[in-house]
């Protein structure tokens, strides 16, 4: 006789069992179409394409640049569309070349206008259409989309929408990297991997003028950020202790600028400068030319590395071969315990 345990263990399993079949039949139901073709496009017959990747996470937006670039030069005449879920998330593409940021309002608050948003993508049939990370938000709406080649790694249901789906090894584990197996698995010999946001010139400019007005005239001029998510949480004891052992290795030149947000409204130390914008590019672009920006495994971090500032990122639970910064003027330190400011000013040239 089966415990009580094991009778709820099994009635799950069952229940697994036959949502994953009725949801294999749903996908296999939509994903067909008269559009589809069995054969793989040439590059020079792809002309419009179109990128799904729908995440909330700001973070995963600047993992997406270097997908994207190679993606341009892999298919040099074709317009790019790129699917993701608000209007904000878009201006990380900025001046990188795209067609289109395509707003899917993927969302139960916003379903009308998902529904008005899917129901005009459907009049055009793209030459190729893919989904980077696979989810079964993507996968739904990449299943109702028309085109003529539907790409996406290997999945138990990405096989009924996508016929080129591929089984392969994602052989760079990084995040930001990770989706480039698909373009060589298309064929396509990846040459970069550029990280890095596209500023205008009037950008730059006017970051650079707000970091130096925050410096002033001090030799050394560092920006933190503690805010974060759950266990990525570095508590204030720590960050403290951070500070002091930075001062310590240069006595009254560190000018110390902390950055606030909506989650953190007051400095860690009275009367330290602060900075605030909701304007995630002029963020950026001010992080770009501090002397350098402390900040625990959040979207910040990957903002300011992706503008090509210089990052000293604090690891608490998360694995930097996946989530650590790219740059390579920037340091990811794993043992925030024992931190050591004077070896860190030291392998980041300040």
């Amino acid at each position: 006789m089966l415990s009580w345990r094991q009778q709820l263990r099994l009635l799950d399993q069952l229940r697994r069992d036959n949502t994953q079949s009725l949801s294999n039949g749903l996908f296999r139901m939509l994903g067909k179409s008269r559009h589809l073709l069995a054969r793989q496009l040439t590059p020079t017959e792809v002309k419009r394409i179109l990128v799904v990747r729908n995440n909330k996470r700001i973070g995963n937006m600047y993992f997406m640049l270097p997908f994207m670039r190679e993606l341009k030069r892999a298919y040099p005449i074709a317009q790019i569309d790129l699917m993701l879920l608000t209007t904000e998330q878009g201006r990380v593409f900025d001046h990188i070349g795209l067609n289109q940021i395509v707003v899917s309002h993927f969302s139960f608050d916003t379903a009308l206008a998902f529904l008005k948003t899917i129901f005009k993508l459907r009049r055009t049939v793209y030459d190729l259409l893919i989904m980077p990370h696979s989810s079964a938000s993507d996968t739904l709406i990449c299943a109702i989309l028309n085109a003529h080649n539907k790409v996406s790694f290997y999945g138990p249901r990405n096989q009924y929408v996508f016929p080129q789906s591929f089984d392969i090894h994602q052989h760079n584990p990084h995040a930001a990297l990770s989706a480039l197996a698909l373009l060589e698995a298309l064929g396509h010999k990846t040459q970069g991997h550029d990280h890095t946001m596209v500023f205008s010139a009037a950008e730059d400019a006017e970051g650079k003028a707000v970091a130096n007005g925050l410096k002033a005239d001090s030799p050394l001029c560092i920006a933190y950020f503690r805010g974060a998510r759950g266990n990525k949480m570095i508590d204030d004891s720590t960050w403290l202790r951070i500070r002091q052992d930075f001062d310590a290795t240069r006595p009254n030149a560190i000018k110390w600028v902390e950055i606030l947000s909506p989650d953190v409204r007051s400095s860690l130390i009275p009367g330290t400068p602060t900075f605030e914008s909701a304007d995630l590019r002029h963020l950026a672009a001010v992080l770009k030319h501090v002397d350098a920006f402390i900040c625990a495994d959040t979207g910040p971090l990957h903002l300011a590395d992706a503008a090509g500032a210089t990052c000293i990122g604090l690891f608490t639970t998360t694995n930097i071969e996946h989530y650590g910064c790219l740059n390579d003027r920037s340091i990811n330190i794993t043992d925030v315990a024992g931190f050591n400011a004077h070896a860190t000013l030291q392998k980041i040239k300040l």
